[in-house]
């Protein structure tokens, strides 16, 4: 569906021993301006690769984009099953 889009979910992010409370929609971070700007950042005690870090001064709110995890694997052009035709 080209016009889904997801919900907010409330997610604990965590830098070093600072813990805030903020939302997440896939790999979109919303939090109050409590941390400082890193490359990686503990959400709900998983640790993400941060892509972007913007800083909203109207309303002190960090937006963040995480990098995408899970697109890192490539094909290899080899058949994933073992079974060839005998």
């Amino acid at each position: 569906m080209s016009g889904y889009l997801m919900a907010w979910q409330t997610v604990e992010i965590t830098q070093n021993k600072t813990t805030v409370q903020g939302h997440q929609r896939g790999l979109e971070l919303e939090f109050p301006n409590k941390l400082k700007a890193a490359d990686a950042l503990v959400v709900n005690g998983r640790s993400m690769k941060v892509e972007t870090w913007a800083q909203d001064e109207r309303d002190d709110i960090v937006h963040v984009l995480l990098a995408d995890a899970g697109v890192k694997e490539k094909s290899d052009d080899k058949p994933t099953k073992g079974a060839s035709g005998d």
